[in-house]
């Protein structure tokens, strides 16, 4: 039980922080002109993580490893996107059970997302 209210406090956090800094930029490749969208993923966890970004459809897309008390962008690929604009993620520390996932998150393409993992998933 115990356990169980830490990991909903951890997931809780996390969404408060992607939800707070979630911004409008536009990034542009240089080669197409295509806007880019992209997570920044602020690890203060001492463990590294494995991140994944989630469809509307359920296709999980790996985006990378980010080390632990590092920060990581990674660019969420265009299918994901979509036409709904929504995503989910999902973090799995390596060395660790937990894997916390983000309720739904509307993304527009172009925009950069901050994602926070706290100090103890």
């Amino acid at each position: 039980m115990r356990v169980q209210l830490a990991r909903l406090a951890t997931v809780a956090a996390m969404l408060a922080t992607m939800s707070a800094c979630s911004h409008a930029t536009r990034a542009r490749d240089n080669e197409g002109g295509q806007t880019t969208t992209r997570v920044h993923v602020e690890n203060q966890n001492y463990l590294d993580a494995n991140v994944y970004v989630i469809g509307n459809g359920g296709t999980r897309q790996r985006l990378g490893t980010v080390t632990g008390n590092t920060n990581q962008d990674f660019v969420i690929p265009e299918y994901i996107i979509g036409p709904a604009n929504t995503v989910r993620f999902l973090i799995e520390p390596i060395g660790s059970n937990a894997a916390p996932i983000s309720n739904s998150l509307s993304i527009q393409p172009g925009q950069t997302v901050t994602l926070t993992i706290p100090p103890t998933v």
